[in-house]
């Protein structure tokens, strides 16, 4: 069973919200209203590129908060990072060794949140 993506449900909530149908939105990304039924459902095999999302971003009305959400949730959905959130990392190299000491080492959720616990707790997060 095909299941939705974060960024389908996201968009499906957020479409509603702004009382648009799937046929709206898809117009302003010069796509049917099948395109945006299949991303709402799971079944989109080639997710909405940067400049669509820009245009669903605005037939949307998103505020600031909900656009970064929608281009993470977006980029996530092609097996991507947000523009925001790679060029952060490359400026700070240091998180690409981490990154590569989590993946060696198989390290999970739980040992990340000990990790994150620990810089917290000394008032620099």
């Amino acid at each position: 069973m095909i299941e939705p993506t974060e960024f389908g449900m996201f968009l499906k909530a957020k479409r509603k919200a702004a009382g648009l149908t799937q046929d709206d939105v898809a117009a302003a990304i010069n796509k049917t209203g099948q395109y945006i039924s299949n991303i709402e459902k799971g079944k989109n095999n080639a997710p909405p590129n940067s400049a669509d999302i820009e245009a669903i971003i605005h037939a949307l009305g998103l505020d600031d908060a909900e656009s970064k959400e929608c281009r993470r949730l977006a980029a996530a959905d092609r097996n991507q990072l947000s523009s925001e959130q790679m060029a952060y990392l490359l400026k700070h190299k240091s998180l690409l060794a981490l990154i590569d000491f989590g993946v060696e080492n198989e390290i999970n959720d739980s040992r990340w949140k000990d990790v994150f616990s620990i810089i917290s707790s000394d008032g620099s997060l």
